[in-house]
């Protein structure tokens, strides 16, 4: 009988023989990737690809049907009320019984299959900035590596630039491979990278001259060259609108 303990009689002892349950389960697993690749093998190339580009990979929400050893002594039962569900037409209520199993996962014995899994991306300076959904191919989560950041004032540092950088690349890599993005709001998020890095900004910017010396002013051609040399050395390509012979030059 499961829950109580059958003992074997000897002449000698009585040994006690734990009776477990085994169970057929279904939702979240704690598997490794061998599991994983063992019902979708076709996923290791892409693992491969990842690594390949120097990026680190995790599997993880992996969702399936297992069969698990339990002790029913340790299993504390919940009888749980539910409310019918309007949206799924239902009239009456329900009730379920929710095991809680403590701290420790139960033992998986064999798992029947995997229905969801996803892969996390991690770069240098970015950890588990991009996740996708291989068996669907699509990116569920971009890292919104802008927001604390360049939205909110704070300087654009060389790492922080680097981050979104690498953010950016890993994205690009998946829609390059036929991925598509879950929902609007993570396809914002890849966006705002785009503005970034490939839209170039531009501002106008309106300069006053006067002339104070006259002596040391010089030519306006070497004038323009050297304000064009100025920005350059900035990383600012300069146009000038307006010359005092009414043409435009680069």
């Amino acid at each position: 009988m499961a829950g109580k303990r059958k003992f074997i009689s000897r002449d000698w002892a009585c040994i006690p023989v734990r009776v477990m349950a085994t169970l057929r389960v279904e939702g979240p697993l704690s598997v490794g990737e061998e599991v994983v690749l063992r019902f979708y093998p076709a996923v290791k190339k892409l693992l491969e690809e990842i690594r390949s580009r120097g990026w680190e990979y995790h599997i993880e929400g992996v969702v399936g049907i297992a069969r698990v050893a339990l002790d029913p002594r340790k299993l504390r039962f919940r009888l749980r009320h539910i409310s019918p569900r309007k949206e799924k037409g239902e009239k009456e209520s329900t009730y379920a019984i929710e095991a809680e199993l403590g701290k420790a996962p139960p033992e998986i014995l064999e798992v029947e299959n995997i229905k969801r899994f996803e892969v996390a991306v991690s770069t240098e300076h970015a950890e588990r900035c991009v996740r996708v959904d291989p068996l669907n191919r699509v990116i569920t989560y971009v890292e919104d590596v802008l927001w604390e950041g360049f939205r909110l004032g704070v300087e654009r540092t060389p790492q922080r630039l680097s981050e979104a950088r690498e953010v950016y690349e890993v994205v690009k890599f998946f829609l390059n491979n036929g991925y598509k993005f879950e929902d609007k709001y993570v396809a914002r998020r890849y966006e705002d990278l785009v503005n970034l890095f490939e839209k170039k900004y531009t501002f106008t910017l309106t300069l006053d001259l006067t002339m104070e010396r006259e002596d040391v002013v010089p030519r306006w051609d070497r004038l323009r060259e050297e304000l064009l040399e100025f920005f350059r050395k900035r990383g600012i390509s300069m146009r000038l609108k307006e010359l005092l012979d009414d043409r435009d030059a680069q």
